[in-house]
């Protein structure tokens, strides 16, 4: 009896291993947030009426950002 209720467990454990792990493979990347808001602050930038000094200013500071944020994902 009790070799059964191991070897159940036992199953129980290996299945739901097999369950999670691509679950986990599958999590969002966060190098994937850094790029999407880097698209959306380089369309800000580039539809905003701030002038041609401005407007490279801000695409600049989202390239800094993205650098930033790809760092801390590393």
């Amino acid at each position: 009896m009790k070799r059964a209720i191991a070897l159940t467990l036992l199953t129980l454990i290996i299945l739901s291993s097999f369950l999670l792990i691509p679950a986990a493979s599958q999590s969002t990347n966060p190098a994937d947030s850094c790029w999407n808001n880097w698209e959306r602050c380089k369309a800000r930038a580039l539809a905003s009426d701030m002038g041609v000094i401005k407007t490279t200013l801000a695409l600049t500071l989202c390239d800094i950002a993205l650098g930033n944020c790809l760092m801390k994902a590393v």
